[in-house]
């Protein structure tokens, strides 16, 4: 008898009652057979104390072989963090804002299309996952301003569209204007570089040249890490190198710049510890930061007719 876990993040943007629902019907496709499903709740507010690392690992020793994951990036990170480098495949159904995992494994966003996709028959994959110094992250690390930013836009969440516009444009001049440039050494694979930036990004494999309306990522499986940043300069430029972004042209543009390694080392002159946020979630962590791939760590489940251009080689741990 096949056994599988669930585990839901009732705090999901999709809200507690269909959240709830959506895991009973998952639930209900999954032991439609012989098979055993059992429900482990994160976040939800009746079973906050609940811990469900505990109880997920004991289910994996009792031998389940496939775990769901109802939530965004970060949900996903937490319960993946669990599963790196065991033969158990990782199923997404994404409830989150950006779901960029999701996206590039090709699984549907509307999560009724995502658990119909995931329960007929889905391929199996291995594909990287990203570390610094010890902390995975399966598809973003940021550094410096873009961890500011992101924790600005988490703060005015719920606020309405046209207000949380506002409140975020006006949050994040503010932070340009006075956000400090840090000024770092970094070694990619022993090749050593010198920048001076406001924000670094480390992807778990490299990102597409083209970033909107997300960063997407042509392979899952290509053991490398993505570097960008954007040299110091005026202030009057941004609005300029957003447009290049936005455009896809920025891969020749001077001011940012741009590096893949297996491996990266970041020092810094005087901070002894730097914020880092991985897939959403913020830690704070002593330098040097030691980058690293862990090539094929995780097993997931894609839809077999998706397009996540990442290879269905074997686990390599």
């Amino acid at each position: 008898m096949s056994q599988t876990v669930i585990v839901v993040n009732h705090r999901a943007g999709a809200g507690a009652s269909h959240i709830r629902a959506l895991a009973d019907r998952l639930a209900a496709r999954l032991g439609a057979g012989t098979g055993h499903v059992s429900i482990l709740n994160l976040g939800d507010d009746d079973k906050a104390a609940t811990p469900w690392r505990q109880d997920l690992q004991a289910a994996l020793a009792a031998g389940s072989e496939r775990v769901f994951v109802l939530g965004g990036d970060g949900t996903v990170l937490a319960v993946a963090s669990q599963l790196l480098g065991q033969p158990v495949a990782l199923g997404i159904i994404p409830l989150g804002t950006a779901n960029l995992l999701a996206r590039d494994l090709g699984i549907p966003l509307e999560p009724e299309a995502a658990i119909a996709a995931l329960t007929a028959d889905p391929a199996v994959t291995a594909i990287d996952v990203g570390c610094v110094n010890g902390q995975p992250f399966l598809c973003a690390s940021m550094i410096g301003l873009t961890t500011a930013l992101a924790r600005t836009r988490e703060a005015i969440r719920g606020q309405g569209f046209v207000p949380a516009a506002l409140e975020l444009a006006r949050k994040t001049l503010r932070l340009l204007w006075r956000y400090p440039y840090h000024r770092m050494r970094l070694w990619l694979d022993g090749a050593q570089l010198k920048v001076e930036t406001r924000a670094l990004v480390i992807t778990n494999n490299p990102i597409r040249a083209h970033v909107r309306p997300y960063p997407s990522r042509d392979r899952l499986d290509s053991g490398q890490l993505g570097l960008y940043g954007v040299h110091q300069g005026p202030l009057w430029e941004l609005p300029r190198l957003a447009l290049r972004i936005m455009q896809g042209d920025w891969s020749q543009e001077p001011r940012i710049f741009q590096q893949q390694a297996a491996a990266l080392r970041i020092e810094t002159r005087n901070e002894r510890t730097l914020v880092v946020m991985n897939d959403g979630e913020r830690l704070r962590l002593k330098t040097p930061l030691l980058y690293a791939s862990r090539p094929g760590a995780l097993r997931v489940l894609k839809p077999r007719d998706g397009d996540p251009q990442a290879s269905d080689r074997p686990m390599l741990t």
